[in-house]
């Protein structure tokens, strides 16, 4: 009979240590997973290069990691590239009324009946305009403060110099001129004038407008995987820090 109660107990302590060790195991996934949601989050990110508008600082297929957390420290610095949410993308997907929120970026599609994942598209450009700063182009050349910027990481692939009374830019209903002859304007407090180092051929400033500062990330940390054309791995730009 004590040889039974025996077996019986040591049964029961088998199972009790089985649980014990699948709850830790549980725990330790739910830790991981709420830390890398917060790492993800608050510290570091992943981001890929989608396109040519930051070359040649940034090539399309390079990926970085990004710092998210240098501006819980300082301010974002005059000529320093940047990450950003694009802030004229909607926040949530259109129209609204045919998606429902679950968990931020997952949606439910009501009309087709599946997931929808959603968020702002990320940007990369450079800081030209700072607050407060009067910035113009003249002949494709930048003027801050009526001073011009040397620009050794910008590269012009378009020959042409588009005149300002040709232009069709707009900013706040008021004529800004061209691609290469814009401004002169004044950027607004709290918001900053941002263009591409490819400056032919990016979406920026001069075409969206300004940049508030609750739409920017973080910086560029390190470029760690560069893969261009016919997926041809670029070695010599693997763990190269970026200026």
């Amino acid at each position: 009979m004590a040889k039974i109660k025996e077996l019986k107990k040591a049964k029961k302590d088998k199972k009790i240590k089985k649980k014990s060790q699948l709850r830790e195991w549980i725990e330790a996934i739910i830790f991981a997973g709420i830390a890398a949601i917060i790492i993800r989050t608050f510290v570091i990110e992943t981001f890929l290069i989608p396109s040519e508008s930051m070359e040649s600082t940034f090539l399309k297929g390079d990926q970085l990691i990004a710092n998210k957390f240098v501006f819980w420290f300082r301010e974002p610095k005059q000529f320093e590239p940047i990450i950003f949410k694009f802030p004229f993308d909607p926040y949530d997907p259109q129209p609204e009324d045919r998606y429902a929120k679950l968990i931020r970026p997952i949606y439910w599609d009501k009309k087709n009946f599946f997931f929808k994942f959603h968020k702002r598209r990320d940007f990369i450009k450079r800081i030209i305009g700072m607050p407060g700063d009067t910035l113009q182009i003249i002949d494709k050349n930048v003027y801050v403060n009526g001073k011009y910027v040397k620009e050794d990481y910008v590269q012009h692939t378009d020959f042409r110099i588009i005149p300002r009374e040709q232009g069709r830019l707009y900013i706040n209903n008021e004529f800004m001129g061209s691609r290469d002859n814009f401004g002169p304007l004044v950027v607004p407090d709290s918001s900053y004038f941002v263009m591409g180092d490819n400056r032919d051929n990016s979406n920026d400033s001069r075409y969206w407008g300004f940049l508030e500062r609750e739409y920017i990330k973080g910086i560029p940390m390190i470029i760690y995987w560069s893969m261009g054309d016919h997926h041809k791995i670029r070695w010599n730009r693997i763990l190269k820090i970026p200026k």
